[in-house]
């Protein structure tokens, strides 16, 4: 019955007042975007950044924007990071539970429309960026990431 009265309270706030309801009594996120970026070769591509751990690999990415798709994030991201178009971006996992952040995990190919792309690092963020076979890669990864790479190697081997 409490329930039933409480509903019918709520069912009376307009749509914006029931959102900034939510909004105020609900945890909040900041939401990142990661994952592969395939060539031709089928090699994917890992960068070492300069915000983070010194000397260590990692998959592209960073934070999603306001208004912006997962996908599209994850594209801005690559292009920002690596001067880098891409296409057949797909989402491979979404993982919660890093202490109010949530990740996106993607696949993706390098687009050839335009023909063969070259990298062009954004030096401000990046200090490198190349190509690995998913069964030779560094051994100082983030953890996340290696975690991320066995499973895709272990997906693409049986698939």
């Amino acid at each position: 019955m409490f329930l039933d009265i409480l509903f019918q309270i709520w069912r009376r706030f307009s749509a914006s007042a029931q959102w900034r309801l939510l909004w105020l009594f609900n945890s909040k996120y900041m939401v990142s975007v990661s994952g592969f970026v395939y060539d031709d070769n089928d090699q994917f591509l890992l960068l070492r950044h300069r915000h983070w751990v010194s000397d260590v690999w990692g998959l592209p990415g960073g934070i999603v924007e306001k208004n912006e798709t997962l996908e599209d994030a994850f594209s801005r991201e690559v292009l920002e990071e690596t001067g880098v178009k891409i296409t057949n971006v797909e989402m491979i996992d979404f993982v919660s539970g890093f202490n109010m952040r949530m990740e996106g995990y993607f696949r993706s190919t390098i687009d050839q429309t335009n023909g063969k792309h070259t990298i062009k690092i954004q030096e401000e963020e990046i200090l490198e960026a190349r190509f690995f076979s998913l069964n030779e890669y560094p051994e100082n990864l983030l953890d996340t990431h290696l975690d991320l790479i066995l499973k895709e190697a272990d997906v693409r081997q049986k698939g």
